[in-house]
């Protein structure tokens, strides 16, 4: 997975020269905002041999502004809010900010590679506890989780069916390949590579 959607990138971009004319002068057109909406699977550690043995869900949902007016070669900044549930190393709320190249090819098909920095609050996957020093026992104390930094590569390819019929959606396999730092046991994870694999939804604003 992590080699397949970059090479299906490249052979892309280098094979299909000037084939979108025809939607260069479509009639439809949308606003530079769009409304994201992936759903998927989370997976840890590298590579990536027991990546689907169990369901870990992911969810997540952003906002998206392009930042040229061509609709085959697009750039574009993003704006993600997920959650990832996983009981192995901790539930996870993140957000993070991408910038992105998206080409697009005939017919309406897409490939896009984007580069992001973020933030994320990790809870342990346990219930933590703290020493009372008045008598030397143990009580539960509140779990308000572990701020830790991101960085991430994502790839996808997909079908904007926008650009064949009057629904402003656009549906594709993504990939976001990240590295935390750092996890709770620092010494022992002093960054924590993950990963997820989602279907990503793609709503486009119309331009009034």
């Amino acid at each position: 997975m992590k080699l397949f959607l970059p090479l299906i990138f490249i052979l892309i971009v280098f094979s299909n020269g000037d084939r979108l004319q025809a939607q260069e002068n479509q009639t439809h057109q949308f606003s530079r905002f769009s409304l994201k909406n992936a759903m998927g699977n989370h997976a840890v550690g590298f590579p990536y041999e027991n990546a689907f043995l169990a369901f870990t869900p992911h969810v997540s949902i952003g906002l998206e502004m392009g930042l040229n007016a061509a609709k085959r070669h697009g750039l574009f900044i993003a704006s993600n809010l997920g959650f990832i549930k996983n009981e192995v190393i901790g539930n996870t709320i993140y957000t993070d900010f991408d910038l992105g190249y998206r080409y697009t090819s005939k017919p309406a098909i897409f490939m896009e590679i984007s580069l992001g920095l973020g933030v994320l609050d990790q809870f342990h996957p346990e219930d933590i506890f703290q020493r009372n020093t008045s008598d030397g026992s143990y009580e539960q104390v509140n779990d308000t989780g572990r701020f830790s930094s991101l960085v991430a590569l994502k790839t996808g390819i997909g079908y904007d069916i926008s650009m064949i019929s009057n629904l402003p959606i656009t549906i594709a396999l993504t990939h976001n390949f990240f590295i935390q730092t750092s996890y709770f046991d620092v010494k022992a994870f002093p960054i924590m590579p993950q990963s997820t694999t989602n279907i990503l939804l793609t709503y486009k604003f119309k331009r009034s």
